[in-house]
Parts: structure tokens; C-alpha cells; sequence
């Protein structure tokens, strides 16, 4: 069975065509949006600056180099700071869009492609091949990247034994509820990628996701749960967790089918998608009956 440290290491690692180059070398371009920043970087290409390297650093699977330059939350950015780094282009999403016009003052703005209808493991390629037109890279350098990405999502999807539905969840803070991740989201695409099934059948908003209690989860009898872990947030929702009697009474909690998802952001990009594919890889049993039973 793959496990999910050693795929982390080499595959992540594999992807990436080559070592980040510096801004100095290419467009300079910041990244407000965090799918953008991780599709430079899976192109070889160093973001500039990118809003929160902190936080970024502690939620994505590949952490930024360190000539990037934090600019501050995306709804906040240090717009002194970035007007004196003088980009060349910078790259927002939907939620940091009421800043544009502060924003193309400074350089000009490009939002970051939404996609919704192709599904958000699609969106992770159209984003990918924008971030490869942007950095004025050659149009092969998005597509080998993208059947980089292809190879390894089969070499994962041939391991998985698919007995068991997947359920992946976002427990909040109240002990009550979670965010499941359904049909339409970037969690849910992977699943279908390696023809998993999805556990969640329960409608979804727009985006694939949605908030329910955690007695709708109870119906999800032969679930494996794969919780996804803020890591601020992760010693209260562990405590909270705890003393739950509901979240306790999941067949998937009683029976031991939880597993940990740390260092991941449910709307990022190809390397993402690819590290969540190796933990579910790691958390479903695998043909010769080895993983979560």
C-alpha cells in the first residue's frame, strides 16, 4: 500500500518540472488566491508574494519558497507593501474581488478562473494552464504537468479496494455539526477520480458542499470519515469532539474509520487534489487488504 508520507515526499516532489525560479527570472506575479500561488508552484514558477505564507505554509501540502513574500490576509493585504514590490500581475479569487479596484492600482488584476459547471478537479487544470499563460510560460509546461498529474492519479486509483463509501468532513467548533463535501466540490471530484463513492448523497449549495448535523451523518453506516483538521482550530475541535455523545455514536467513530486529513485546503489546486488522493489512498483498504478495516 502507498503510504501517504512517502507519496508526499516523492510524488509531490515528482510533480514540480522543475526546482521554483526565482521572480526576479520570470513575470513577477502575487497571488491573493491560494490555488493560484500552488499552480506556480507546480509549474516551477515562485510566487512573488503570496496573502498569509503562514497560514498557507500550515494548510497546503507543499510549502512556499523563501524569497516569497507574505502580504497579509486576503482580506486585508499590506497594500503599501505589494505597492512597493511593483508586480507585474496579481491573481485574486471571488472572496478578495471587493478589493480589485484598490488592488489594479497597484498592478494589474486577474481572478482566478471559478469554473463551477467542469467541477472543481477540472477548475484545478483551467487554473494551472492560466497561471502557465500568466507567468509567459510555454503552453507544454501546463499540460505535462497535468499528466504528471494523470499518471499519479492512476497509479493511486489502481491500489484502492472500493468496499467501503468515503465521507469527508469538516467538523465546526460546536460539537454538533460538520461541512461534508458532496458532488461539484474539489473533495468530491477526487472521489470520483479514483472511483471511490461518495458516502454524502444529501444535497449540497452551488460549490458541493454543505452544513448538517451530525445525526444526518448517522445513516452512513459503512463510511470511512476522512476529518479535515484547521490546525488553529485543531486542540478545540479535538476537545469538543471528545465530549460529543453524538459525534461518539457514528458507526464510523465506534468502529475506528476516522482519519486525520491535516495540511489541506478544500479549494486549491493540482497538488491538492493530488494529496488528498494519497491520503484516501492511505485511509482505504488497499487490494491485498492492508489500511483501515
Amino acid at each position: 500500500m502507498l503510504k501517504r508520507r512517502s507519496f508526499l515526499s516523492g510524488g509531490l516532489a515528482a510533480l514540480l518540472p522543475f526546482a521554483p525560479l526565482r521572480a526576479e527570472g520570470h513575470r513577477r506575479i502575487a497571488a491573493v488566491d491560494w490555488a493560484a500561488a500552488e499552480s506556480l508552484l507546480a509549474l516551477g514558477v515562485a510566487p512573488l508574494a503570496v496573502a498569509d505564507t503562514g497560514y498557507y505554509n500550515q494548510r497546503m501540502p507543499q510549502a512556499l519558497p523563501a524569497q516569497t513574500l507574505d502580504i497579509g490576509p486576503f482580506w486585508e493585504i499590506n497594500l503599501e507593501l505589494l505597492d512597493r514590490l511593483r508586480p507585474d500581475l496579481v491573481f485574486i479569487g471571488a472572496p478578495s474581488l471587493f478589493m480589485t479596484p484598490r488592488l489594479r492600482e497597484i498592478a494589474p488584476v486577474e481572478v482566478v478562473e471559478e469554473m463551477i459547471g467542469e467541477g472543481s478537479y477540472g477548475r484545478a487544470g483551467t487554473i494551472l494552464r492560466q497561471c502557465g499563460r500568466a507567468a509567459g510560460l510555454p503552453g507544454g509546461t501546463a499540460e505535462a504537468v497535468l499528466a504528471s498529474v494523470e499518471r499519479q492519479m492512476d497509479a493511486l486509483a489502481a491500489r484502492i479496494d472500493r468496499t467501503r463509501p468515503v465521507c469527508i468532513l469538516l467538523p465546526d467548533q460546536s460539537g454538533s455539526r460538520a461541512m461534508v463535501y458532496g458532488n461539484g466540490s474539489m473533495p468530491g471530484s477526487v472521489i470520483d477520480r479514483l472511483d471511490l463513492v461518495n458516502a454524502w448523497k444529501g444535497p449540497t449549495n452551488a460549490s458541493g458542499f454543505i452544513q448538517v448535523g451530525f445525526e444526518a451523518l448517522m445513516a452512513l453506516e459503512d463510511a470511512i470519515f476522512m476529518q479535515m483538521e484547521i490546525p488553529t482550530l485543531a486542540p478545540q475541535t479535538e476537545r469538543v469532539l471528545a465530549d460529543s455523545q453524538l459525534w461518539q455514536r457514528l458507526p464510523a467513530v465506534r468502529q475506528g474509520r476516522v482519519n486525520r486529513l491535516g495540511q489541506f485546503y478544500p479549494f486549491g489546486g493540482c497538488l491538492s487534489t493530488l494529496h488528498l488522493a494519497a491520503a484516501l489512498t492511505a485511509a482505504v483498504p488497499d487490494r491485498s487488504g492492508e489500511g483501515t478495516p
